[in-house]
């Protein structure tokens, strides 16, 4: 496996890059890339920047550039089911646009049957099972758009998709490598909730919420270490 990391901020890549060895770092389109090993394990892992445009390029140069077989995100994300907590990490089981409608999906390029885009199952079970003594580790549903939802849009979310979070970066990832047909899946911790949202809870929670999407990552790293 050659895995590409993606993390839209600095403070969400680098718990994960801090653990990597042999680095070389190289630069594309204004990103810096950082070639290296997490144990015995190939990755490239780089910050892309925040919104979907961002993390799109982010992830084509890392298929084009660095022909990785996967894609992992990590980061942060904002609960919208009431029952999950800050810090609880959500393994994306599909994810969708909340801003885009359905029929920019379906009715053209890409021709997609649903405007769900499915995580790759091997990753998400890998994922998972490297995860079992973490009750806080679940998959679900995870949505994508560019604003930072308060409490005045979590009504229409919920009503249209109904998923555990919400990000600014997932979907865009997906649909590159689903267009590239590059197996992904998206790991994010939440660093505010229904309960304690806005900028603040944002702020106080974000490094501790990415730490803990990077510790989901390795476990699952070194998994597949011991297993080789």
């Amino acid at each position: 496996m050659h895995i590409g990391i993606i993390g839209p901020s600095e403070n969400e890549i680098n718990p994960f890059i801090k653990s990597m060895s042999n680095i070389k770092i190289e630069k594309h389109a204004m990103l810096s890339f950082h070639c290296g090993q997490f144990t015995n394990v190939n990755v490239v892992a780089l910050f892309c920047g925040v919104c979907k445009v961002n993390a799109a390029i982010a992830a084509q140069i890392l298929i084009d550039k660095y022909h990785v077989s996967h894609i992992i995100v990590i980061g942060v994300a904002g609960a919208i089911d009431e029952k999950l907590r800050i810090f609880d990490t959500v393994i994306s089981s599909e994810i969708a646009y909340h801003d885009v409608a359905d029929e920019i999906l379906t009715e053209y390029h890409p021709w997609m049957e649903t405007a769900y885009f499915s995580a790759d199952k091997n990753l998400l079970n890998g994922i998972l099972s490297a995860n079992t003594g973490d009750s806080s580790v679940i998959a679900g549903r995870v949505v994508t758009g560019e604003a930072f939802i308060t409490q005045d849009g979590r009504k229409e979310i919920i009503e249209n998709h109904n998923p555990l979070c919400v990000d600014m970066e997932t979907a865009s990832i997906a649909h590159v490598c689903y267009v590239n047909s590059v197996p992904f899946v998206a790991i994010r911790s939440m660093s505010d909730t229904p309960h304690e949202s806005g900028g603040e809870a944002f702020e106080k929670y974000c490094k501790e919420a990415a730490e803990k999407s990077a510790r989901v990552l390795k476990r699952y790293l070194n998994c597949i270490s011991q297993s080789k």
